[in-house]
């Protein structure tokens, strides 16, 4: 006779090998860099408040409404014109207020 355990004998106990915050976020940011479309680096970011929860997610290419097919990937050029670096770069000059919240 084969004894069949029922559901009362199996534990009840959590995952003990789920990922801890940092690893997850840091798995979000990596996801979202594999969105570039830069051919020399990728590089993705996940802002997080104080409760854990992700309040932005984003990645390096060129700004909203740009063509990324008409816009240069040069990372070097004569001109400075002719690299990524005008475009992309654009939206680190402004400046957003994110309180209580770590990249």
């Amino acid at each position: 006779m084969t004894y069949t355990p029922n559901m009362s004998d199996i534990s009840c106990k959590k995952r003990d090998d789920y990922l801890e915050w940092p690893e997850y976020f840091m798995a979000v940011a990596f996801l979202s860099a594999q969105r570039s479309k830069d051919p020399s680096s990728q590089v993705g970011a996940c802002i997080v408040n104080t409760e854990n929860k992700i309040v932005g997610i984003g990645y390096n290419g060129m700004p909203n409404g740009c063509s990324d097919d008409l816009l240069p990937w040069r990372r070097t050029a004569e001109n400075k014109l002719d690299t990524k670096y005008p475009y992309g770069q654009a939206r680190l000059g402004c400046k957003v207020v994110l309180k209580n919240c770590h990249l």
